[in-house]
């Protein structure tokens, strides 16, 4: 079969939403250890899962394909197969975050996590087949079985890490040591900036791990048998 790529195009999101009361000052990191006491509770961190939205788009030339594929910074295909399928999606992480703050002398506020509301996974995914290819033909039906199974590679990887992600996230936000900032805005994105470092390590792994089992079902043995299911491509 030619060329049924399934690439994920990855990006870190992330948005910090703030919630306290009070003015923060500039941070002295080192001072604000010693001055601001530690939070009396455990922060409370859920994560959400985002399976994706699964869309198919049967209106695109395998020259089309080909323009998207290179645009979207997918790896490069196979030399001599062109591209009549493509699996496109985004891998994201957000996090909405509540702080508590306290007010010090000399206009001095503290601030501690409160709550991580996180999310992790697609808004969508896309699965593209030539529209060369009628729908319910073979060629249709082989091209979308190889895609399906890049599908399965997204979510199968997000099944297996969101309790990893998880579990860092919490880890992180209990330990978490007070911050200070000029606002309550500053504050949570100098928290964000830390949770985000405990994370970034198992989200670049998770892109990896995608990446290595896409290239494993995109082999010119695997386009061959598949081609050789259908006549006419």
């Amino acid at each position: 079969m030619s060329g049924c790529l399934g690439i994920p195009t990855a990006a870190l999101i992330l948005a910090a939403v703030a919630a306290g009361a009070g003015g923060l000052s500039a941070p002295r990191l080192a001072a604000a250890a010693a001055a601001c006491p530690k939070a009396e509770t455990l922060p409370r961190v859920s994560l959400k899962t985002l399976a994706g939205r699964v869309i198919y788009e049967t209106r695109k030339s395998r020259e089309q394909l080909a323009r998207l594929q290179r645009h979207k910074g997918a790896q490069r295909r196979k030399r001599g197969w062109k591209p009549i399928g493509l699996t496109l999606t985004k891998l994201q992480f957000r996090m909405d975050i509540s702080i508590n703050t306290l007010s010090r002398k000399a206009k001095r506020h503290c601030a501690t996590v409160a709550g991580v509301k996180a999310e992790l996974g697609y808004d969508e995914i896309t699965i593209y087949v030539a529209m060369r290819y009628p729908r319910g033909s073979c060629q249709y039906l082989s091209v979308l079985e190889h895609e399906n199974e890049h599908l399965a590679i997204f979510r199968n990887t997000l099944a297996r890490y969101a309790p990893k992600v998880e579990r860092r996230l919490v880890q992180a936000a209990s330990q978490l040591k007070p911050l200070t900032g000029r606002s309550p805005n500053q504050a949570a994105a100098k928290i964000q900036k830390a949770l985000q470092r405990q994370i970034e390590p198992l989200f670049k792994e998770m892109n990896k791990v995608m990446d290595r089992e896409n290239d494993r079902i995109d082999t010119t043995e695997n386009y061959h048998r598949e081609q050789a299911r259908c006549s006419k491509w």
